[in-house]
């Protein structure tokens, strides 16, 4: 180091240190000693003019980081970054305000070594801005702490097919709970404004687990995994096809129906949603279909239990052909009590009088006609089957 150097820092001469620095040019005044040295003893002033025009050395970078305010470490860190050696450094000595200002606008060099060596805040931070690879997603899966893979997940990060196959086949119960309540929190959200189940499934498929994935939970055995499914994952029709023809018990079809059934459209397709109102009714619980108010309610009156379909026609109006297939089920008693929830402003529809009427059954069809009219088509049945009755019709209302 020049005596003239030496004699300014001793004096903290800093306009004159200033000086000497802007006229230099791009060769390196100083080795690593000599910027220790200036690190030290030298104002804040200073050292910003010197490295505004110079990048310390790689051991005066790592000493820097300790030697200086906050204010110079991140204008260097700003400018110039860190190298490698130094990253690993921070990474090593868990240097956390460090690490924090260096991710603010540049990427650590070695991730691996960050999700391998890195404190878990300091982990946090990096992945709270940067995505991983497959490798690095199935490191911070292994990592200590798994609240770091639900912070992944939950920041909306892309988990590959990969992944989820490998939690699932290790039984990770923490990393599976976070894909699937992710999945269920972006299903519940997006279906609100949903008006086509497909659609709304393509939208947000690549975040849940596909069909396989489901049927390789199903057939686990993990009861704690396959309530998770259950409660947050509408099913593919291959997985409906799995839990019916494993006969799994009717609480499981209860838990997946009180938690999804109609969200956004959703239900059991074709053949299986008559197989899923049976399963419930033989157990005598589909109660919990009549807290929903279900597109296809004629499914629901043909195959769930008279009780919840009582329950269900006390607060909710029947489609058309919803009426016309509970009547034709024949029960009297469950049709009076649907009969009953109509006025003479508000009938049954026509084709439902029609149905009544070819029941024959003299009791229901009184009860009816005592306080509303019937179309043309259901008092022709009526005149050939019940003439009697077809004659007093007319007593109660007349042309």
């Amino acid at each position: 180091m020049s005596k003239k150097l030496i004699t300014l820092i001793e004096r903290k001469a800093d306009e004159e240190l200033k000086a000497y620095f802007g006229s230099l040019g791009k060769e390196k005044p100083l080795d690593c000693h000599e910027e220790l040295v200036l690190l030290e003893h030298s104002s804040e002033d200073v050292i910003l003019a010197y490295i505004n025009r110079f990048r310390l050395s790689e051991k005066a970078e790592i000493l820097m980081l300790e030697k200086v305010t906050p204010h110079i470490r991140l204008t260097y860190i700003n400018y110039y970054g860190l190298r490698e050696e130094t990253q690993k450094f921070v990474i090593e000595r868990n240097l956390l305000p460090v690490a924090f200002d260096f991710m603010k606008m540049h990427e650590f060099f070695d991730v691996d070594y960050l999700l391998e060596n890195g404190d878990s805040e300091m982990i946090r931070a990096h992945i709270n801005s940067h995505a991983l690879n497959d490798e690095q997603v199935e490191k911070l899966l292994n990592h200590d702490n798994s609240s770091l893979f639900t912070s992944y997940v939950n920041k909306g990060r892309f988990i590959s097919d990969k992944i989820k196959e490998l939690v699932i086949k290790n039984e990770d119960y923490s990393a599976f709970k976070a894909i699937v309540y992710h999945f269920y929190r972006t299903f519940k959200n997006k279906s609100k404004k949903a008006r086509d189940y497909k659609k709304l499934m393509n939208q947000v498929s690549g975040v849940g687990l596909s069909s396989e994935q489901q049927i390789m939970v199903l057939s686990s055995f993990n009861r704690m995994f396959i309530e998770l499914l259950l409660k947050t994952t509408p099913l593919s029709v291959k997985a409906q096809d799995y839990l019916i023809e494993h006969n799994f018990d009717a609480s499981w079809f209860k838990i997946h129906v009180e938690n999804l059934y109609c969200v956004g459209g959703y239900r059991f397709e074709g053949e299986n949603e008559a197989k899923l109102f049976k399963v419930l009714a033989k157990k005598n619980l589909d109660d919990c279909l009549t807290e929903l108010r279900l597109l296809d309610d004629v499914s629901f009156v043909k195959f769930a239990s008279v009780e919840a379909v009582r329950k269900y026609i006390k607060n909710f109006w029947l489609t058309d052909d919803a009426q016309v297939a509970l009547i034709e089920g024949g029960n009297s008693t469950i049709i009076k009590e649907l009969l009953s929830r109509y006025s003479p402003e508000h009938g049954i529809c026509w084709q439902a009088e029609v149905a009544l009427v070819s029941l024959n059954s003299t009791a229901l069809i009184d009860f009816y006609i005592s306080f509303h009219s019937m179309c043309w088509d259901a008092l022709e049945i009526l005149k050939k089957c019940n003439p009697e009755l077809h004659k007093k019709y007319y007593t109660l209302h007349r042309y």
